[in-house]
């Protein structure tokens, strides 16, 4: 069996080689300090993962994932660094879509083990030749719910105007009755606030996106904490964020691309594999979460055998 490549981008050969030892069995390594340079490998090779750091001088990672992504869809893309930079954490989620995001200074068990997993997605991805971005068949697409958590009505009423008669859209402004109709029905994306009346909603979207990998997520909020931004990376996949107050245009425009990843993960269920999540670790967060996928799992097996 052929051994999947992973190519390791940083300026610092130093920190290439350690990385290096971490992947010595198991892998085809290919190793660049130009990010020009892994674009071409990228061109012309099958990269399974690339692992890259942020902060580099010809380009940073977050802009070489972004060309990443172009260039080789089915490539699962890690963002590495050991700077709290809050603008590069928006861009890995805006433009490079990355699987995961790790600090530096890492943990070795916890790089294999991530690098590991997204392999395993690639290798899934590129023999079923499924392209992360394949076109959305038009026919046979399913109504779309949208989950609006927000106190702000406006926020909802921004979605409504924008996307007109084409979904469903619900307004939710606490988070109780966020969780109910989470629980009840089937929501193609949720549009949020990270907190409702003054209270952190994150372990709601990170428990969404466990129980249900096609759901996509749509952070809006004025915090800059990076710290939360990565765990909301790493364990609830958002595809968007987008700080307030929103702008209709910009919000126009994602709420159309992350409706068509919507429908694509919908057409190729194999794909929703790119989207698993790590396993959140606040203990407070987590507790939350154990009640509410609780709540999910008991309110919908009583739905199936009502139905059936």
């Amino acid at each position: 069996m052929n051994k999947p490549t992973i190519l390791l981008v940083d300026d610092e050969e130093r920190i290439l080689r350690s990385l290096q030892m971490l992947f010595f069995t198991g892998y085809n390594v290919r190793i660049t300090t130009d990010a020009h340079e892994a674009i071409r490998i990228l061109r012309d090779e099958q990269v399974h993962v690339i692992v890259s750091d942020q902060r580099m001088p010809i380009m940073q990672g977050s802009e070489l994932l972004r060309v990443a992504r172009e260039t080789s869809p089915a490539t699962m893309r890690i963002l590495l660094t050991g700077y709290s930079d809050m603008e590069a954490s928006i861009a890995s989620v805006n433009e490079g879509e990355v699987f995961r995001y790790l600090l530096k200074p890492w943990n070795a068990v916890d790089v294999k083990e991530v690098v590991a997993q997204a392999a395993a997605i690639a290798t899934s991805t590129f023999a079923t030749q499924q392209s992360p971005i394949a076109a959305v068949i038009e026919t046979d697409k399913q109504k779309l719910r949208i989950l609006v958590m927000d106190n702000d009505q406006s926020t909802a009423s921004a979605v409504e105007e924008i996307l007109q008669h084409r979904a469903e859209v619900i307004w939710s402004q606490n988070e109780q009755h966020a969780m109910d109709i989470l629980a009840k029905q089937d929501v193609s994306l949720v549009v949020a606030d990270l907190t409702m009346d003054g209270k952190s909603v994150s372990y709601i979207l990170k428990t969404v996106k466990q129980f249900n990998p096609q759901t996509q997520i749509i952070v809006l909020t004025s915090f800059n904490d990076t710290s939360r931004l990565v765990e909301l990376i790493n364990q609830a996949q958002i595809i968007r964020y987008l700080p307030k107050p929103i702008r209709n245009n910009i919000l126009a425009r994602n709420l159309e691309f992350v409706i068509e990843r919507f429908h694509a993960l919908g057409n190729t269920p194999a794909l929703q594999n790119r989207q698993s999540v790590e396993a959140i670790k606040d203990p407070q967060e987590k507790q939350l979460s154990g009640s509410f996928m609780s709540m999910l799992n008991r309110l919908r097996s009583r739905s199936s055998l009502t139905q059936n």
